[in-house]
């Protein structure tokens, strides 16, 4: 098996792709509502959403109302973490949760106190890239090693 296989670069590379975006929207997501435009809000769930692999729920998201300072009413998707999203979907009576969101753009909310991981994610990707950038390498070098001189 050949492990600079272009197959395993392309995966690699994706993979610090997908972790690159994934650090972009968490941290504008915290930046955005912790900042001077960021409001405080009760917002009511009223549907949980989540994905179950071998029995595990994670992914959650969570829909909520909510109204912002202006008076309007709002109904966002906002995803949460599995602690979060585990309890939400214990109870069954529409639960209220503190949010916070973005006052020129309400569309951007997450729930309150809840961990910003973009740098963390941002590692990941750091570290696949480089990892990426490893097995190229190493391709370039085995093709070096074919070729006759």
């Amino acid at each position: 098996m050949n492990l600079a296989s272009w197959r395993n670069i392309l995966i690699a590379a994706g993979v610090a792709v997908a972790l690159s975006i994934a650090a972009y929207n968490d941290h504008r997501r915290h930046s955005v509502t912790h900042g001077a435009e960021g409001r405080d809000a009760v917002g009511l769930v009223t549907e949980v959403q989540w994905d179950e692999k071998r029995g595990r729920k994670s992914n959650f998201v969570l829909q909520v109302e909510f109204e912002t300072d202006d008076g309007e009413s709002r109904v966002e998707k906002i995803p949460v973490s599995n602690d979060l999203g585990n309890r939400m979907r214990a109870t069954d009576e529409a639960e209220e949760i503190d949010i916070r969101y973005n006052a020129k753009d309400p569309s951007v909310a997450m729930a309150a106190g809840e961990a910003d991981n973009s740098l963390l994610k941002l590692w990941l990707a750091i570290a696949s890239g480089l990892v990426t950038l490893a097995l190229l390498a190493a391709r370039v070098v085995q093709g070096r090693k074919v070729q006759p001189a």
